[in-house]
């Protein structure tokens, strides 16, 4: 089940029987396997196809599920197979999201950041600009002017420096209005 990364707990519970059991359910040997274990797992597997084909929108196995090309997003570039792939050998636990699934949160992440429009600044509010990486940072309106913002960067890209831009500018910048939650920024509601 590890190696085809199908972890599935009455799987292991089958495997705990088939030890655990009856002088009766050992005397079966391998073909314990076969009769009940195989003929059970293939009229369960084929009734759950069955059922779930008449649902476009949920496909079992997910692997029938007939998925769209990723679509371009200007400003983000495609993240390539081989990134996907040393990203999750990275981590160091069973994650069970395909790397389908994984392309199409990155895809719906990136593009609902590509249609945020400008935001309204308030002085003493965050920012963000809501980049990905090392251009990400978060910024502090500290003084306001008749038509410019002076800013303070409080996390990420040039921590620690002050600026001075037009409100409209920093309207532009700011993608969404940020707050500290336990150590992290996270977008106001």
């Amino acid at each position: 089940m590890h190696y085809l990364r199908c972890i599935h707990p009455p799987g292991g519970a089958t495997a705990l029987v088939a030890s655990l059991g009856s002088a009766k359910l050992h005397a079966l040997g391998y073909g314990f396997v076969l009769n009940p274990v195989l003929f059970n797992t293939t009229a369960i597997f084929c009734t759950a196809t069955l059922f779930n084909w008449f649902f476009p929108w949920r496909r079992y196995p997910a692997a029938l599920a007939k998925r769209p090309a990723p679509a371009t997003i200007p400003g983000y570039e495609p993240i390539p197979h081989e990134d996907f792939v040393y990203a999750l050998s990275q981590i160091d636990s069973f994650i069970d999201v395909s790397e389908q699934d994984l392309a199409r949160i990155y895809e719906l992440a990136t593009k609902r950041h590509s249609i945020q429009g400008t935001c309204e600044v308030f002085l003493g509010h965050y920012y963000s600009n809501g980049e990905f990486g090392p251009e990400w940072s978060v910024r502090q309106i500290v003084d306001e002017g008749h038509d410019s913002v002076i800013f303070k960067t409080v996390a990420g890209a040039q921590r620690g420096n002050s600026g001075i831009m037009k409100r409209d500018e920093f309207a532009s910048w700011a993608k969404h209005e940020v707050v500290r939650d336990e150590g992290n920024w996270r977008r106001k509601p």
